[in-house]
């Protein structure tokens, strides 16, 4: 956050400094309060003088000392501007401006806790005090507090004339919390004020994307693009929205571009990783959002979104770390809720999955994946009637969804309940989505269940198709083909579906199957 100088000393000061003995600390003052021909180490000079001069009052001196600290902190100085915003508040305890400072310099290093108690403060002494609701807002935005972040936002438009850049990020408020009907108003009501602003027309083309309005994002995109180069936001949106449309060459060449614009900007650095791991480039986005992490340890998303990587590359133990600590920093953080439950189902933790699943479900009752996650991992602990009552839910929710079918028939046939009602929901999933290998590893159970090995093979073989290395549809293949005679086929494939899962023989005896 920029932090402005004081000026408000000037005056008494002046009366102050008219005898000539006083004459340098006039001098020095005016070099303080940045006069036209003040550089940065002129004003330090100058507020360094005031400040050894002894014959200045304790309200005049915070004055120097916090103006001070601001020029140190556009410098990148933030130890020392820190250190003259606390004598700057120490001298001056009405000082909003030392506390909006010193919150500044905490948002910097992303202790957002910090920064938001400052700026409180600093709001408290002054209640008008603009800057303090708009510090507090941002600092409540990085932690996440998106609805609290809305509400400062909303007071500081009650208090200040309408900006571009104030009614922006009262959007992005209004978008993080869904509400996309009013995000979309104060992004046209900035763009009405400044046509080229172009975060407002970045972040108004990611809710175009949202929207599935892909013709209106690119046309913002190109406009914030046009006007800003090297906007990073924009550069990135624009190449997510071409690496979704198959264009990669124009995808490589918008990231390149953000890359060169802000080779250390976190923010920058996020969304790269973001578009590497939408690419499937999960490697890259590990490391990517490693440098996140390097630039802010506070950033819960990265943290989140690293896991996420690290799950999809089966790295089940970093990734349920990395979970672990996006919580630390965020608790309740619904996605890293939702990613270590994963992680601890993938681990073989089931009740810890299911925990964390359901503190995902009290959020989002109509979170589909976190209710089927939960129905699998309650089969996988024996509990097959909470299972059954997931599944059955899922699917009430979202009949249309191929998953939620897949996963109640799954749930039926491991329980050998209602084998014809598993198979029918089989086939009504495999009606929407004929790509989703569960559900022919399911049906191809069913099959097995029922006696029908030639049947079971078939389906095995079609869900190999789509996922060549799914451990349950080799071993299943390799039982189908043990009740064919065709022992050397079966010895292969349940010594490779061994290798990719050692404990897969195990949990098909859980159900009555064994070679």
């Amino acid at each position: 956050m920029r932090v402005p100088v004081l000026a408000a000393a000037l005056l008494t000061t002046t009366f102050l400094a008219t005898a000539p003995a006083h004459a340098q600390l006039l001098a020095d003052w005016r070099s303080c309060l940045g006069d036209s021909r003040s550089d940065a180490r002129r004003q330090i000079d100058g507020c360094s003088g005031v400040i050894q001069s002894r014959l200045e009052v304790p309200t005049h001196l915070a004055v120097a000392y916090f103006n001070r600290g601001v020029v140190y902190q556009q410098e990148g100085a933030l130890d020392r501007a820190l250190a003259d915003y606390d004598a700057a508040a120490r001298l001056d305890p009405t000082l909003a401006d030392a506390y909006a400072g010193r919150g500044s310099v905490h948002f910097a290093r992303a202790a957002y806790v910090e920064a938001e108690t400052d700026y409180a403060a600093a709001i408290q002494l002054r209640p008008a005090f603009v800057d303090g609701w708009l510090g507090r807002a941002a600092a409540r935005s990085a932690r996440g507090d998106a609805a609290g972040a809305l509400a400062d936002y909303d007071h500081a438009v009650g208090l200040a004339a309408p900006s571009p850049h104030l009614l922006d990020a009262r959007g992005v408020s209004f978008q993080r919390l869904g509400d996309l009907d009013r995000a979309l108003a104060d992004f046209t009501a900035a763009l009405a004020l400044q046509p080229d602003y172009a975060p407002a027309l970045a972040h108004r083309a990611s809710l175009h994307v949202r929207r599935g309005e892909l013709n209106a994002a690119l046309a913002d995109y190109d406009a914030a693009i046009k006007g800003e180069p090297d906007d990073v936001e924009a550069r990135l949106g624009r190449a997510a929205l071409w690496t979704a449309q198959g264009d990669l060459a124009r995808a490589d060449a918008d990231a390149e571009a953000a890359r060169h614009a802000a080779p250390n900007d976190a923010r920058a650095l996020f969304n790269l990783a973001y578009l590497q791991a939408a690419r499937g480039q999960l490697d890259a986005a590990i490391l990517g959002y490693g440098q996140t992490i390097a630039h802010d340890p506070a950033d819960a998303a990265s943290y989140n979104n690293r896991g996420d990587a690290r799950l999809s590359r089966g790295q089940l133990a970093a990734a349920q770390a990395d979970f672990d600590q996006a919580l630390a920093l965020r608790p309740g953080y619904d996605l890293a809720l939702a990613g270590r439950g994963r992680a601890r189902l993938q681990a073989g933790d089931n009740a810890g999955a299911a925990a964390d699943l359901t503190a995902v479900l009290a959020q989002h009752p109509d979170d589909l994946s976190a209710r089927i996650h939960r129905a699998v991992a309650y089969e996988a602990a024996g509990a097959h009637d909470r299972a059954l009552a997931d599944a059955e839910e899922a699917v009430r929710r979202a009949p249309g969804s191929a998953e939620a079918l897949a996963t109640r028939a799954w749930v039926r046939a491991l329980a050998e309940r209602d084998l014809p009602a598993a198979l029918a929901d089989c086939e009504a999933a495999i009606a929407l989505n004929p790509r989703l290998p569960e559900v022919y590893d399911t049906r191809a159970l069913i099959r097995l269940r029922r006696g029908e090995a030639a049947q079971a093979v078939a389906d095995y073989q079609t869900a190999l198709r789509l996922r060549p290395a799914m451990a349950s549809a080799l071993f299943g293949r390799g039982l189908a083909e043990q009740r064919l005679g065709d022992a050397a086929r079966a010895h292969a494939d349940l010594s490779q579906a061994a290798a990719l899962s050692p404990k897969i023989a195990g949990e098909f005896a859980k159900y009555g199957f064994g070679p």
